[in-house]
């Protein structure tokens, strides 16, 4: 049943990541848990998915990824993820649903900041603002595996195209993927390989997600691609919260 249920909430997660190239983890990491797996085990097992399902779209967008773009996000983030990954060890005996609300709240609060702000696209921020998203990316990937918000708010003031954007947010994801699985599965008490063991046998269905999201995400606009990843933002905050 456990297989089963991760099986529903993987393919549907993939979807959705393939098509706007983030929010595999804001769906997955609360349905797991409402499923029994403990947050590690939720974390762990979405982070795994993560890298399995951006391998496949990053190889697909290959040619739309701009490694000058992506060196400082990766950078920061390897900084950052162990700290997030620390905080979600001595946070996990704690309620699962506060963690989930302040996730939430940050959540939507950025949202509507987007929305107040200037509707012009930035095109160069500061270097230090942008180190700072990408930290605030890191720590909550590894604390809940939802680092996509803050890379989506950011990407939203850059002049990427559709599959750019969808190729920086997966490049990041695969390359910080291995770090936090090795940390959670040596430092965390309630990981298990069994748990992995999951991840590697339902790639079959995260590739099938992937491919169709990736599909879907064809047919976006750049500008269709933002309003639709910051409406699922505040749909999935709003949802963590209540």
């Amino acid at each position: 049943m456990s297989l089963l249920l991760a099986g529903i909430i993987m393919f549907g997660g993939s979807i959705v990541q393939g098509t706007i190239g983030f929010a595999l983890g804001m769906i997955a990491v609360p349905l797991l848990v409402e499923a029994g797996f403990s947050l590690s085990q939720s974390v762990a097992l979405t982070t795994l998915a993560i890298g399995i399902q951006v391998l496949f779209g990053a190889w697909k967008l290959r040619a739309h990824i701009l490694w000058s773009e992506v060196r400082l996000a990766a950078i920061v983030r390897y900084l950052t993820v162990p700290i997030g990954v620390l905080l979600l060890l001595s946070v996990e005996s704690m309620d699962t649903d506060s963690v989930k609300r302040l996730v939430g709240l940050g959540v939507l609060l950025g949202v509507l900041l987007r929305i107040i702000a200037r509707s012009e696209t930035v095109r160069e921020l500061p270097t230090a603002v942008s180190a700072g998203v990408f930290g605030l990316s890191g720590v909550l990937q590894g604390l809940v595996a939802m680092g996509g918000p803050p890379l989506v708010l950011w990407m939203t003031t850059r002049d990427f195209r559709a599959n750019q954007a969808r190729a920086f947010t997966m490049t990041l994801f695969l390359l910080n993927a291995p770090l936090q699985v090795l940390l959670l599965l040596f430092l965390s008490k309630t990981m298990t390989v069994d748990v992995l063991l999951i991840s590697l046998i339902l790639t079959p269905v995260i590739y099938l997600g992937t491919l169709i999201g990736v599909r879907i995400g064809d047919r976006f606009s750049k500008q269709l691609l933002n309003r639709v990843a910051l409406i699922v933002l505040a749909v999935i905050a709003t949802n963590a919260i209540i």
